[in-house]
């Protein structure tokens, strides 16, 4: 993958989660000259991958910013552990906190804001509540959580690991992938530069040819399937730097009055509520994510 209007492509590097999973992290560097700014962490939501952030990381890094997006354990080209169910040691949320520090660390991002999306969002606050301060601020789209007196996480999480376990995974091209997801289900809408980032982040050579989807349709359900057992909920309060909560006007996964009682229990914590814009709001309008992430970045910074 080559860089926009002159600017380097991400460098693909390799960081070890805590248990020795492999972890591949896609690194826009800020062009040179670029005056001293905190790194931007993106990280992506379940069933995605880093570059599937590329639009997104691509409009920031030509204002200034370094941008690293993290591929989670299971997903894009990271390695995939052991998995032993819901909630299990492999594949548990509390897993997705430990990469993120881990990326932090082996990289040396600090200062650092983390950008995340649904479970990645998740992940950015699981890993600043284990260790308040690692983040300079967060910019948190939809995180996923077990909010008290909203009855449906568990329902919905089962819904959505039933239809993962039905995904397509296998293709004979990019093309005919493309053509797949093209416009259907969650990716309609999608800026087709984060759906070509998908694909490439995303797909995997078979061995036996063709090309597969490089998170597996049970991993993905069983990520699903443990989206209200972590605890996201009860550490909000654990957290030492400020929170953008942002949403989709129209995402029926967190919608506004659950990221309200989300923003009521953060302190030090705002919300933006997106017109026109669904659950993958990021990826539908990069342009305007970009922006916004840099303002809370700089704001971070005073």
């Amino acid at each position: 993958m080559t860089g926009g209007a002159g600017l380097p492509g991400p460098v693909r590097r390799e960081v070890l989660a805590a248990d020795g999973t492999p972890l591949a992290c896609w690194d826009f560097a800020a062009p040179a000259g670029s005056a001293p700014r905190p790194a931007v962490l993106m990280v992506h939501g379940n069933g995605l991958n880093g570059l599937t952030w590329s639009p997104v990381a691509r409009e920031c890094q030509s204002r200034g910013l370094r941008c690293v997006a993290l591929d989670l354990r299971a997903h894009g080209s990271s390695g995939r552990p052991g998995r032993r169910g819901p909630g299990g040691p492999g594949l548990a949320w509390e897993r997705f906190g430990e990469d993120v520090l881990a990326a932090v660390d082996q990289l040396g991002l600090r200062p650092v804001v983390g950008a995340g999306h649904s479970a990645g969002a998740t992940a950015l606050l699981l890993a600043e509540a284990a260790r308040p301060g690692t983040m300079a601020a967060i910019w948190a789209w939809e995180p996923i959580m077990a909010v008290p007196g909203v009855h449906r996480r568990e329902t919905r999480g089962q819904e959505l690991a039933e239809r993962a376990r039905h995904r397509r995974s296998r293709f004979a091209s990019h093309a005919e992938a493309r053509q797949h997801f093209s416009g259907r289900g969650i990716f309609a809408g999608l800026d087709d530069r984060a759906l070509e980032g998908y694909l490439e982040g995303g797909l995997r050579a078979a061995p036996d040819g063709g090309w597969r989807l490089s998170c597996d349709p049970e991993d993905e359900a069983t990520v699903y399937e443990g989206g209200g057992s972590h605890r996201a909920w009860e550490v909000l309060t654990a957290l030492g730097c400020p929170v953008r909560l942002v949403g989709g006007e129209l995402s029926p996964a967190v919608p506004p009055s659950e990221l309200a009682r989300i923003q009521a229990r953060l302190a030090g914590s705002e919300l933006a509520v997106v017109p026109g814009l669904g659950h993958l709001g990021p990826f539908q309008g990069p342009l305007w994510a970009a922006t916004d992430i840099e303002h809370w970045a700089a704001s971070a910074r005073a």
